[in-house]
């Protein structure tokens, strides 16, 4: 057994130990599903900030920057914009309607039917999601163990199902501290000790240290270091596309905004946010480098497997502290993406929608369940899962809808039920269509990013369905019970 493993091994035992501590905080389903709304600055904004450090910010980026270069560092500052737009100009509204889901709060904004197609664009996008970020645990595992990487996704997607299962966010919220403590020490480690030790062991690197010794040796094994160090070396359209799906999709992502649902106040809800922006900001500078170290090295031929293939190469205990760091990262994003799902398919579509007359005690029992479901359907989905970043931009983009319904709803006083509900569904299966080149390969053709794609669809087709139609006796006995929400739309007619 690899001292890395040994380390890795020591940490799940003591998470695991620590979210379950987090079942005596539970008495009722809100303290499942917001943890009772009592949740403190440091808890909300390392949540959020570990959410974006998970398997898209750690193993996607490093398996973007080991097949196409340094411009996978536009995610995480296109991601530090998306929350701090979100913690300084939405979450404020967020919390005055005092919901659980941002289906919930579109309720609210329009009517029945939008609420519902917000609903299943949210679980739909919350499943695939949560099935990436399985991909990329087991990705981690697999370099660590040796084990093919198929059983490594699904023993990493079983047992996060069953933390998830003891109390929800608070497990979420217990954990926190820790995941951000081993994240913000053992990721920037591993990255400085590749840097300045193992790059100049390199034969190809003239004994070099940084980024010019990782040029010689990128150069020496025959690739083109100046165009894999360009910020712009994925194109400009796809920079385009990191940041509508960052700005789109971060405040209208229920994952995120769970933590600011739980939050104590307003005004750690605002906060919070803005300082999870400013510790994930140099992620992708750490894992992209540590990619490139792993192409220039020959560690590895599976774009997958190459923050964990450097890991496992480096002085193990540097190595194995670099690993608890991903792995917290992958632990705490799954959790927060699959408890998402889970809380709008319990909250939203089992009690509101199919079940109206559950109670509390079924309600946090029918959340259990669903995590369970989504749980382990994803830890199976994960196994035959391509392209960790690039489908994760799906989801993105068509929860990007999400954020045009929500911005257009609070400002804009000609915004219509219909709209809403017809942009989510464009945005839907036009993403779809996209993504999987049906019929035709859209991005050949249109040679866009799918965020830009999706923006476009469900920009046009909400302006040009409000501006022709017309409020009517039938729209108004639709909507929901009257709210004052300070600027809402309603407020205004």
């Amino acid at each position: 057994m690899s001292i890395q493993f040994l380390i890795l091994i020591i940490y799940i035992i003591f998470i695991i130990l620590l979210g379950l501590l987090a079942v005596r905080k539970v008495k009722g389903s809100e303290d499942l599903l917001v943890a009772g709304r009592n949740l403190g600055v440091m808890f909300v904004a390392v949540s959020i900030a570990a959410e974006y450090m998970g398997g898209l910010g750690t193993v996607g980026t490093a398996e973007v920057a080991f097949s196409q270069g340094m411009g996978v560092i536009w995610y995480h500052i296109a991601s530090s914009f998306g929350l701090i737009l979100f913690g300084c100009v939405f979450a404020h509204y967020y919390r005055k309607y005092n919901v659980i889901t941002v289906p919930e709060y579109l309720y609210y904004l329009y009517d029945i039917k939008t609420w519902k197609a917000a609903s299943v664009l949210n679980v739909v996008g919350y499943w695939f999601f949560t099935i990436i970020q399985m991909t990329a645990m087991g990705s981690l595992v697999a370099s660590v163990t040796g084990l093919d990487l198929k059983i490594s996704v699904l023993v990493c997607g079983l047992a996060m199902t069953v933390y998830l299962l003891a109390a929800g966010m608070w497990s979420v919220a217990f954990t926190s501290v820790a995941f951000m403590f081993t994240i913000g020490t053992g990721i920037p480690l591993a990255f400085w000790w590749v840097m300045q030790k193992e790059i100049p062991l390199l034969s190809t690197s003239a004994g070099v240290a940084g980024y010019v010794g990782l040029a010689k040796a990128l150069n020496g094994a025959g690739l083109d270091a100046v165009a894999l160090f360009s910020p712009f070396s994925l194109g400009g359209m796809a920079v385009l596309g990191y940041f509508l799906g960052g700005i789109l999709g971060i405040p209208a992502a229920q994952a995120t905004i769970n933590y600011s649902f739980g939050a104590k106040n307003w005004k750690i809800a605002r906060l919070a946010p803005v300082l999870a922006a400013i510790v994930i900001l140099p992620l992708s500078i750490w894992t992209g480098s540590m990619g490139l170290y792993a192409r220039a090295a020959g560690l590895t031929d599976n774009p997958k497997l190459a923050l964990g293939a450097t890991l496992m190469n480096i002085n193990p205990i540097i190595g194995g502290i670099g690993i608890a760091g991903i792995f917290a990262a992958l632990i705490s994003t799954v959790a927060g993406i699959l408890f998402g799902c889970a809380s709008i398919m319990a909250k939203d579509i089992w009690q509101r929608w199919l079940h109206p007359d559950t109670d509390d005690r079924y309600l946090s029992r029918w959340t259990r369940i669903w995590i369970l479901i989504i749980g382990i359907s994803s830890s199976f989905g994960a196994m035959t899962l391509p392209k960790i970043l690039n489908q994760a931009f799906f989801v993105y983009s068509i929860r990007g809808a999400l954020m045009i319904c929500v911005a257009f709803g609070i400002w804009w006083k000609r915004a219509h039920p219909d709209a809403a509900y017809w942009s989510l569904i464009v945005a839907l299966v036009g993403g779809t269509m996209y993504q999987f080149n049906l019929p035709i390969n859209f991005a050949a053709f249109f040679k866009l990013h799918i965020s830009v794609w999706c923006a476009i669809l469900s920009l046009i087709t909400f302006i040009v369905i409000s501006l022709h139609s017309k409020w009517a006796p039938q729209t108004s006995s639709e909507l929901p019970p009257f709210i004052d929400s300070g600027k809402g739309r309603r407020n205004k007619k």
